[in-house]
């Protein structure tokens, strides 16, 4: 297999767990992305050997830069001593005392051997974290210290890592070699990293002056720079790693400074260009473990000095330590803090939160890949299959303890952090903000309906289809965005409830019509049979049960394909069967809308539950209505840019109204900060949507 085709293979792989993760959500995407590698490796007979140098640079560095780019200054500012405490301290005690104990542990790993393990294991993963946090409620503060602590661990733990490894490779272990080294590594990465993100940085500025950048210039360079200082720093023996994440803070902050040089285009475009790159780079790295783990798996199973069960409990007990190293370092520092603030309480539960947010994960596995085969006598590197294999039993089972424990944990746990106390009480006694109590979805779904609303106060007799089919999509979204809430057991919504009710009631109307349509002879039964299953997909996507959605789609399409051969088997001209459809569709829609409208109007008062239910029936009429003008309506050349004129304008209008809500929202203090920024930039994404959808003169 060639490189291009290995390629296609691992970025199809980490597509497919983006997929199966959507419908699976309690499980960790790592999780499938590691299965898939496992059976790329056994069923595919795939094998990747693993350049360190190669597979540092093109992995490690871009996440580094991405994570140290896109942290937030203030946060990491107000939370620098438990970020720095648990990124230099602890990473330094679980190398040492860790080392040490799975030296003891494990004879047969040399001192040096266990101390790279236990390094490795050091850094952990925000993406995990944050992606557990979604479902349980974790203290705000402590999400910020995982992520800033692995800013800087990644780099720590690593360059430990490195030393320890080349200490091995080398042949001899002096502790004072190491520390001179590691202190070099460490002094020379940060130095380049901040004279080369200053200077890139720089450079990129006066292009900008000179009138010379355009957006392709500065995505391309930006998305080289991590490369660039990582290629320079190891250049001169030092650490890459540390001169990335330097170089990144360092770029952040001067980029900041000259924000206006820069267009609000290139901008965007660099973001979301890191964000895709990020996610594959993660994605590959656990592909690239599964594929690694049946010939680690395979080397150390046939291994008859190790006992296979000894194998897996060497990983569970390695996962232990790290653990309870975590749990007792966090221990340790709240009994210092009530030492030091009498007011601060000791809990237990919260250090083993703690422990168990230490997830490994992405970069763990892409340093642990790049254990050399041999070491610098061309002997075989003592012990690697096994720390491949444990470290991966370590990264798996922190994952699988982080999902299952953490919702336990947390039931009852406290939302202060403790790790830093004192900030998380000076922050909320500071803010007069109360809590925000609309979340994001059910926010998204307020400012829907505000659109929807300032789409109809806008209709007129001339612009009616467009607004029709304005108003459907924003209806579409909402349904969405309602089952989703149902499905997450957030709020009750009683207008979800009715719309279910009336949606079948509507459904059975166009079923009733579409048999009478064939009684009276007016479609014929290749018709009536592509209608019939077009309504059993309909039928099938009511309610909001998720987990069945992947199977209902697989029958729809298994239907459609039916459907489409039986028309072109059939003895009737296709254009028939087509122009059939037209007028059964245009029938069955308005069957819907006398059954919603005869529905509506045998409702009496005009109580809360009478308005939704009105309003209710009134959003599906709309959408039965654009079904109709879309059957029977082909407009002109000259007319259809007359109707994109309209159709951008008015959605311009509620988008407009839909920003201002955002705007309320925030000042009545309904949400917060954070979700008003995501609320805002999904806006202007359909805005922008809007625009580029014009056809350009």
């Amino acid at each position: 297999m060639t490189l291009i085709e290995l390629m296609v293979v691992l970025v199809t792989g980490v597509a497919l767990s983006s997929i199966i993760s959507h419908f699976v959500p309690a499980i960790p995407i790592s999780l499938f992305q590691i299965a898939i590698g496992v059976l790329l490796a056994t069923m595919g007979h795939i094998n990747v050997e693993v350049d360190s140098h190669w597979f540092m640079m093109l992995f490690v560095a871009p996440i580094l830069f991405n994570d140290s780019w896109r942290f937030p200054k203030r946060e990491l500012w107000e939370l620098r001593a438990p970020i720095l405490l648990n990124a230099i301290l602890l990473v330094l005690v679980t190398t040492i005392l860790g080392g040490y104990a799975i030296h003891w542990l494990i004879p047969q790993l040399p001192l040096s051997v266990a101390l790279a393990l236990a390094a490795v294991l050091s850094p952990t993963d925000p993406v995990a974290v944050q992606a557990i946090a979604k479902r349980v409620k974790l203290p705000e503060n402590l999400l910020h210290v995982v992520t800033g602590e692995s800013l800087v661990n990644d780099a720590t733990g690593l360059v430990s890592f490195n030393t320890a490894v080349k200490a091995t490779v080398a042949g001899t272990f002096v502790l004072g070699d190491a520390l001179l080294n590691f202190a070099w590594m460490t002094v020379v990465g940060t130095i380049v990293g901040i004279v080369l993100g200053a200077g890139i940085i720089t450079f990129r500025n006066w292009v900008s002056q000179a009138g010379l950048a355009d957006v392709v210039f500065y995505t391309i360079l930006t998305i080289l720079m991590p490369f660039m200082i990582f290629w320079a720093a190891e250049g001169l023996h030092a650490s890459g790693l540390i001169a990335v994440v330097t170089g990144g803070v360092t770029a952040k902050i001067l980029s900041d400074r000259k924000a206006n040089l820069l267009s609000a285009e290139a901008t965007i475009v660099s973001v979301h260009s890191w964000e895709v790159i990020v996610y594959v780079l993660n994605g590959l790295i656990f592909v690239l473990l599964g594929i690694t783990l049946p010939n680690a798996l395979h080397s150390i199973l046939k291994n008859t000095a190790i006992a296979n069960w000894q194998a897996f409990l060497y990983g569970f007990a390695v996962w232990f330590i790290v653990f309870a190293l975590r749990v007792l370092w966090a221990y340790f520092i709240q009994l210092g803090q009530h030492w030091h603030h009498r007011q601060t309480a000791v809990s237990f539960r919260s250090a083993v939160i703690s422990g168990l947010t230490g997830v490994r994960g992405a970069v763990t596995m892409a340093a642990v890949l790049t254990v050399p085969a041999v070491t610098a006598t061309g002997a075989a590197f003592v012990g690697r299959d096994l720390v491949i294999f444990i470290a991966a039993v370590v990264v798996v089972l922190s994952l699988v303890m982080a999902s299952i424990m953490l919702p336990l944990v947390t039931k009852e746990a406290s939302q202060h952090d403790f790790t830093q106390p004192e900030s998380a009480t000076s922050v909320d006694d500071s803010d007069e903000r109360p809590k925000a109590d609309l979340s994001e979805r059910r926010a998204r779904l307020w400012i829907t309906r505000v659109g929807i609303q300032q789409l109809r106060d806008m209709q007129t007799e001339n612009n009616r289809r467009i607004i029709h089919e304005l108003i459907s999509r924003r209806q579409k979204s909402a349904r969405v965005l309602r089952h989703s809430l149902h499905d997450n057991q957030d709020q009750s919504d009683f207008a979800a409830e009715k719309e279910l009710e009336l949606q079948e009631l509507a459904l059975q109307a166009q079923r009733d019509r579409l048999q009478q349509l064939l009684v009276e002879e007016t479609i014929s039964p290749v018709t009536y049979g592509v209608q019939a299953k077009r309504l059993d997909q309909f039928e099938a996507d009511l309610g909001s049960d998720r987990d069945l959605v992947w199977t209902k789609r697989l029958k729809w399409l298994y239907r459609r394909l039916l459907a489409d051969i039986r028309i072109w088997w059939s003895d009737e001209e296709s254009d028939t069967v087509y122009e059939e459809s037209g007028v059964a569709k245009r029938e069955m829609a308005k069957a819907a809308i006398k059954a919603l409208s005869d529905f509506v109007s045998g409702q009496v008062g005009d109580t809360v539950t009478h308005r939704i239910i009105r309003q209710t029936a009134y959003n599906l009429i709309v959408i039965y209505r654009y079904q109709i003008e879309m059957t029977k309506h082909v407009p002109s050349f000259d007319q259809q840019e007359e109707d994109d004129r309209k159709r951008l304008e008015l959605e311009l209008k509620a988008l407009s109204a839909e920003r201002d809500m955002v705007q309320q929202l925030y000042d009545q203090k309904r949400i917060t900060r954070q979700t008003s920024i995501n609320l805002r930039q999904y806006i202007n994404y359909a805005e922008t949507r809007a625009l580029v959808g014009r056809n350009e003169e």
